[in-house]
């Protein structure tokens, strides 16, 4: 995991998630120099969307004053299966693509070297090389966002697996009896019952069949605008319904890492995305009890269960190394 540390050389980040964008200009030391972020609004279709991160891009662009020649190049994370090559998106459930030649096409459209990586992994890159992962041998990271999704770092490399799928903890199942249907198809995985749209979803199900919450108000009676920042605030306001929810999602993340603590036996279990930035100082205390109380041969002294120290920034700044990685 080397840091970007070419002279004179500046990168594109771009975190390319189910519900927003993020694009970022990184220096030649890794140093953030402006951020932007859209809507993805997957509905547009393919052509809809890279549009909306071309427009990202150029707007991160002009905060950071730089034009386009001055990029080395570009890393964009997606929420799929990546190839080996990291060109071709093969499957990205949350966007509705199949088989899509991401690189090719923003290269067409940016004039920039593009290299593509699954949104985890490169999320899992930035954690080993800048955030609470540094210094470690092993770690497995689960970020929580519009999905749920992991990435494994052993011997002080990320493991991608025979496929390139290596990292899919969303989809162990946690409720071995059923469960809540997931987009993959299987039911009772740990995506189904604890990203963030399975948590929407429950609320927006309980509020509907009558139940009270403070999140109607909130969201001033648009229940499509329930996102992570509204959960935060609605748990802190002490609501009845998004704490049982919440509390919930802990118990089941708790097992997911049990399950991952018991089989790979890292040095720590780093917790990240959207949710976790949002109530991670709530989630991480009953997430950790959780897992200890399935954990079979480890103490909590020897391995240990955290946030990356990176917030929002994991996915762009790992999009970024990957392609420092690419175009050296």
């Amino acid at each position: 995991m080397k840091p970007l540390r070419r002279a004179g050389k500046h990168y594109l980040g771009v975190d390319l998630g189910g519900t927003k964008i993020l694009a970022a200009v990184f220096d030649d030391r890794g140093k953030l120099l402006s951020r932007e972020k859209k809507a993805t609004k997957p509905e547009l279709g393919l052509t809809g969307v890279l549009q909306r991160v071309e427009e990202c891009i150029h707007e991160a662009l002009a905060t950071a004053a730089l034009p386009h020649t001055a990029i080395t190049a570009l890393g964009i994370g997606v929420p799929g299966l990546v190839d080996t090559k990291g060109e071709i998106v093969r499957i990205a459930a949350n966007l509705g693509w199949h088989n899509v030649p991401l690189a090719r096409l923003l290269k067409r459209r940016l004039d920039i070297p593009v290299t593509v990586v699954n949104d985890v992994q490169a999320g899992t890159l930035a954690v080993g090389e800048y955030g609470t992962g540094r210094g470690l041998k092993s770690f497995v990271c689960m970020f929580i966002g519009t999905g749920l999704g992991g990435g494994i770092v052993l011997d002080g490399q990320l493991y991608r697996g025979s496929t390139g799928m290596a990292g899919e903890v969303g989809h162990m199942p946690v409720i071995p009896d059923g469960g809540p249907k997931c987009g993959c198809g299987h039911r009772g995985c740990l995506e189904a019952v604890a990203s963030r749209s399975a948590i929407v979803r429950r609320i927006v199900r309980e509020i509907e069949e009558g139940r009270e919450s403070v999140v109607t108000q909130l969201c001033d009676d648009d229940l499509t605008r329930l996102r992570s920042r509204i959960l935060s605030t609605a748990y802190r306001q002490g609501d009845e319904l998004v704490r049982e929810v919440i509390h919930e999602v802990c118990h089941y993340t708790g097992i997911g890492a049990a399950m991952l603590i018991n089989a790979l036996n890292p040095q720590a279990v780093i917790l990240g995305g959207g949710v976790i930035e949002a109530l991670g100082d709530r989630m991480l205390p009953r997430i950790t009890r959780s897992a200890w109380s399935h954990v079979i041969s480890a103490s909590p002294d020897r391995i240990r269960i955290k946030d990356t120290g990176l917030g929002d920034d994991a996915g762009i700044l790992g999009a970024a190394l990957a392609a420092q990685r690419s175009h050296q």
